[in-house]
């Protein structure tokens, strides 16, 4: 299991400044090892989004004798330092950024061009810019010794056949009126900094990623992460992107539905070849981004970007597998699979490690937990929080003021309930207006991390659960991609931030997503669940089979209208084994016949979906009570519950204990029955504290094939590990 650690180091009282990370220490690898930590995210070498010539400096640069003083380093010998413990250091690579810094740049009093002021502008205002521009016009050039001539000494060309003057401008995103989409979510309130989105359709600047990802991978990184891994999908919902190349490439995915008879009749009469879609958007006097019925061609062009991300995402990927190999060894490959939109489904296959930063960081969020456990299948998946929309400012405000530790504990306990790893936050970032960075307490980030490293075996990717979700790919990519749901963040009349919740996913009224309803309603049921991903053959290879379902005894099937022949297949054969298939609404509708040939099968309940959304939840909760036995039964209805296969006849029932009382800063222990539906021959009970215990036989009584243990004082956190 790795233990992921949210490596920003950003200093506290300060802003955190993207793209270029603090300095790395001898003492922060002190800290990492004092946190169990083995892989580091948004970790090392950010500054290739200002210029080549810096991100060399940050991997390789002179460290000045009073920072030697205090055991700084740069990022290469911070590389290998880290290595030699086992810890995997991710270079970030901010694919998504390309930026232009105020600077004042003068002489020392060798006569050696210098960088006086950068970025902050202390003592003045600062005349001057560095950033992708400058670097790209040889401005400034003595500050590091390198010309944009050392990197590409042919010149560097775009798919125009122009010579790039100005790197900036050139791969920026752009609006359908050609201005540039700004990073407006990294730029810093109130600083002259500018952050432009960059398009890696362009293959200028594809070409200039490559260049990153060299430079990291000689320096020793163990590990790439592409943050922004769908960019420009990023653009979208600030007006990009219709630079060239997405016009072109746009242009010809037109031309290609057209030959296949897909393309819808408005186009019909257009001349595809000269067809630019900025330019139809203007002519019919649109605006863009509006809502996606409002758009023509909106669903085409949100199409064609997918495919789009797909195939440079691999592109980088293959390049990073094929030049690591090229030097000696593997290096691994990660994205920022930002709260695991199904947009970044089809980039999993080419990922090592799924990585992903939440869109609300929120308590209780048994149903987003599993989803991301799915979606990484057997691969690691690792969290990081997110400043905005969530608890995290007011959480890092209680921990300064030394309160919040038990939140702070189901904080990092609760992802690992669910079969994913909460990241560490190492100087975490706050967002562009918090002049802070989160750094967690030590004793109690400790206390976690060594209780779940220490008990490894109790952690698995095989749930043993006894009941499963599908989430078909091609039914929901798109009702999510519009689902219009916000980041507003509601609380039930209490400042305890347990409390908070997403309004748009619990409003009655806002839109139907059937598979998060059921997940939700299942995880409130305290069902031990887990999520099953099916592709749709395109974009992603559809590998699904029967073996993906055949452990689980109940598999809900929520609203998947559209369903490939192979899936189908396979959940006839579920069916055909008297297996129990709960059918919520529409199935295969792509399929004629499939629904019918499905409900032949006694095993299989159909359930109404309703329009209304509260009526359809309440019909499917009382159709799912109807058809499953739970393998695993709390008393008190309040808790997280889920399970994990640690053996043969072995389960560990992870218990998370929510009972926090506000006055009191703390969660109040309470007592519990746990039934387990089968005769169980031993018991232990493992918390955060103290030494496992095997639970006596007065608390453990058989009776009619079933297990009652009794849990006397059940603390924040348990782990009973039970033997069949």
């Amino acid at each position: 299991m790795e233990r992921g650690v949210y490596f920003d180091g950003w200093y506290r009282n300060n802003h955190c400044y993207h793209p270029s990370l603090p300095m790395r220490s001898v003492q922060m690898i002190e800290d990492i090892e004092k946190y169990r930590g083995t892989l580091l995210v948004w970790s090392a070498m950010g500054g290739g989004s200002i210029s080549l010539p810096y991100l060399e400096h940050e991997a390789y640069g002179e460290v000045d004798p009073r920072m030697r003083f205090y055991g700084f380093m740069n990022d290469s010998e911070f590389a290998k330092e880290c290595g030699k413990r086992g810890i995997k250091v991710f270079g970030i690579v901010f694919e998504v950024q390309g930026w232009e810094f105020p600077a004042a740049i003068g002489r020392d009093k060798n006569g050696n061009t210098v960088m006086q002021r950068f970025n902050v502008e202390h003592g003045g205002e600062c005349g001057d810019w560095y950033g992708l521009r400058e670097f790209s016009q040889d401005r400034h050039w003595e500050l590091f010794g390198k010309k944009f001539s050392d990197y590409y000494p042919d010149g560097l060309y775009n798919s125009a056949g122009e010579e790039v003057t100005d790197l900036w401008y050139e791969c920026c995103a752009k609006t359908y009126k050609g201005e540039p989409v700004h990073s407006d979510w990294v730029e810093v309130k109130n600083h002259r900094q500018i952050a432009y989105q960059m398009c890696r359709n362009n293959p200028v600047w594809r070409d200039y990623l490559k260049k990153i990802i060299k430079i990291m991978i000689d320096a020793g990184l163990q590990g790439i992460q592409l943050d922004e891994c769908e960019l420009p999908m990023t653009s979208i919902g600030a007006g990009g992107c219709f630079c060239r190349d997405c016009m072109n490439g746009f242009r010809d995915y037109l031309k290609r539905l057209k030959s296949a008879g897909k393309l819808c009749e408005a186009l019909m009469d257009e001349d595809l070849e000269r067809f630019d879609y900025a330019g139809y958007l203007l002519k019919n006097n649109l605006d863009y981004p509006r809502y996606y019925e409002d758009v023509p061609l909106y669903k085409y062009y949100w199409d064609y970007q997918l495919r789009q991300i797909k195939k440079y995402f691999k592109e980088l990927a293959d390049y990073i597998k094929d030049y690591g190999r090229e030097q000696g060894r593997e290096v691994l490959v990660s994205g920022n699979f930002f709260t695991l939109m199904p947009s970044y489904f089809p980039l999993a296959p080419y990922a090592d490690v799924i990585i992903t930063e939440m869109k609300n960081t929120l308590f209780r969020q048994p149903a987003w937990y599993r989803y991301a456990a799915g979606f990484a299948g057997k691969k690691p998946v690792i969290v990081a929080e997110n400043p905005y929309g969530g608890v995290i400012p007011e959480l890092l405000e209680k921990l300064n003021r030394g309160r919040g530790f038990d939140l702070y504990r189901i904080f990092l306990l609760e992802a690992a309930a669910y079969g994913c790893n909460m990241s560490v936050p190492y100087g975490g970032w706050m967002g562009n207006t918090i002049k802070d960075a989160f750094y967690p307490p030590e004793k109690v980030t400790m206390e976690v991390q060594n209780f779940i490293a220490d008990k490894e075996h109790l952690f698995s990717k095989d749930s043993g659960a006894d009941a499963a979700i599908l989430y078909s790919y091609p039914s929901y990519y798109w009702r999510e991609a519009v689902a219009g749901y916000s980041q507003n963040i509601v609380t039930n009349g209490d400042i305890d931030l347990l409390a908070y919740s997403n309004a748009d996913m619990d409003s009655p009224n806002s839109s139907r997503l059937p598979f998060w309803e059921a997940s939700r309603c299942m995880s409130g049921l305290q069902v031990c669940y887990d999520v099953v991903l099916c592709a749709d053959g395109e974009l992603r290879e559809d590998d699904f089979s029967f073996a993906d379902i055949e452990d689980y005894p109940v598999l809900v099937l929520p609203d998947c209208h559209v369903i490939t022949e192979r899936q189908a297949g396979a959940i006839e054969q579920f069916a055909a084994k008297g297996k129990t298939v709960i059918l919520w609404g529409r199935y295969a509708e792509n399929l004629p016949g499939a629904k019918e040939k499905l409900l032949k099968y006694e095993s299989v309940r159909p359930c109404a979906n309703h329009a209304d959304k509260t009526s359809a939840i309440k019909a499917f909760a009382g159709c799912f009570n109807e058809n499953y036995r739970p393998l695993v039964k709390i008393s008190e209805p309040s808790l997280g519950v889920h399970t994990h296969k640690t053996g043969e006849n072995k389960l560990a029932v992870h218990l998370i204990n929510y009972h926090y009382d506000h006055a009191a800063d703390a969660v109040h222990d309470i007592d519990v029955e746990m039934e387990i539906r089968r005769p169980v021959h031993s018991a232990v009970l493992h918390t955060l504290t103290g030494d496992a215990e095997k639970i006596p036989a007065d608390r453990l009584k058989i009776k009619d094939g079933k297990s009652c243990i009794q849990l006397i004082s059940l603390p924040l956190y348990a782990v009973v590990e039970i033997e069949y």
